[in-house]
């Protein structure tokens, strides 16, 4: 069938909606008409980094099944969905119970199936789709193991973000990092990830709960969804000493930054026993002293969240007033995809989301 899709041709080069063609679902495939897609940072970074080219970018869809495959047995024709990412559900990890560190999580990136092929082609070359999803687009067909079935009554418009940027925020918190009532905790970087952990503290019952930014708009936000404390970056003279001011040191950190000389100013003020995770890429060096003190850090992929479990609990938390992340959305019609993501880009918007035709 012939579908739109936002295709990007190669590295660097503006992505454009194109008429493509998409093959039928197979046995283990389901085919969702996507209703809205969020824009994460994976969909920035693929404009100039996929391993494979072309590439349909986009995977927080959400969406209405239209067709599954014959060995789909839990989903049917009509169901109301969210799509995240894909697991294989055989491995090791994935029998373990820790489908965010299936054997197979990061060839999703390529956007291509396990054989290598694509249900996406365009002028007969195959076209990749991102994290096997690309959800910038009117239909997509994905693996069932990608498949979050919700209920009827919520707006879809608003939870294709639930599948990756709020999962992993929330999920590095509640899933990872796990403190306890009371425990003093710093956020670093509040773009949609950061501000899905700060609710996602709040939740935890943190106390104080620390927004660290740049941007005055993000932290102000912040501030009205659960921060108690906002740290100004581009301002601030000493972080570790304004953090100390807070709190009398810090229990748990989450960074979504990789920025090294905030990631040091906080490793400062770290408390014994304190643990560290992040999304930004570097963390910090802690020495063999605080090792022995108890300090940690790890990395964290998808939040450490099984979508299928922890996607109806983000929605539960929302429905009780308790994770109101529809606030951080700003939407937009497909045809404006270049306008949303240079705004991403440059930071001036929290959750863009785009609306299909």
């Amino acid at each position: 069938m012939k579908i739109q899709a936002v295709v990007q041709q190669k590295p660097g080069e503006q992505a454009s909606i194109k008429n493509v063609e998409l093959s039928v679902p197979r046995a283990d495939e389901v085919l969702v008409k996507i209703v809205a897609s969020g824009i994460c940072h994976t969909d920035l970074y693929a404009t100039e980094n996929s391993t494979y080219y072309p590439i349909v970018l986009g995977h927080e869809g959400s969406g209405i099944i239209e067709s599954i495959g014959s060995s789909v047995n839990h989903l049917q024709a009509g169901d109301h969905v969210v799509l995240s990412y894909t697991y294989c559900g055989t491995c090791m990890a994935c029998l373990e119970g820790r489908t965010y560190e299936c054997d197979q999580i990061y060839q999703n990136f390529e956007g291509l199936r396990e054989d290598q092929t694509s249900p996406i082609s365009y002028n007969e070359q195959t076209v990749a789709a991102l994290i096997r999803q690309g959800s910038f687009a009117s239909h997509v067909i994905c693996h069932k193991n990608s498949v979050v079935k919700v209920e009827k009554d919520l707006d879809l418009h608003q939870l294709g973000p639930l599948g990756c940027g709020f999962m992993t925020g929330a999920g590095s918190i509640l899933n990872y990092l796990k403190p306890k009532c009371g425990n003093s905790m710093v956020i670093i970087g509040a773009g949609s990830v950061g501000l899905a952990a700060v609710m996602a503290a709040k939740i935890a019952g943190c106390n104080p709960i620390i927004a660290l930014d740049q941007v005055a708009f993000k932290l102000d936000t912040a501030k009205g969804i659960g921060a108690t404390h906002c740290i100004n970056g581009a301002t601030s003279e000493d972080v570790s000493r304004d953090l100390l001011e807070i709190s009398n040191g810090i229990d748990y950190i989450f960074d979504t930054t990789g920025n090294e000389q905030v990631l040091n100013a906080v490793q400062k003020v770290m408390n014994p026993g304190a643990s560290g995770c992040g999304v930004g890429g570097n963390r910090p060096h802690l020495t063999d002293t605080e090792i022995n003190e108890g300090k940690t850090w790890g990395e964290v992929d998808e939040g450490a969240a099984i979508p299928q479990v922890f996607i109806p609990q983000l929605i539960q938390y929302a429905r009780d007033g308790e994770f109101p992340f529809a606030q951080l959305i700003r939407y937009f019609p497909l045809e404006e995809v270049h306008t949303a993501m240079d705004l991403a880009r440059q930071g001036k918007i929290i959750k863009p989301v785009l609306i299909m035709p």
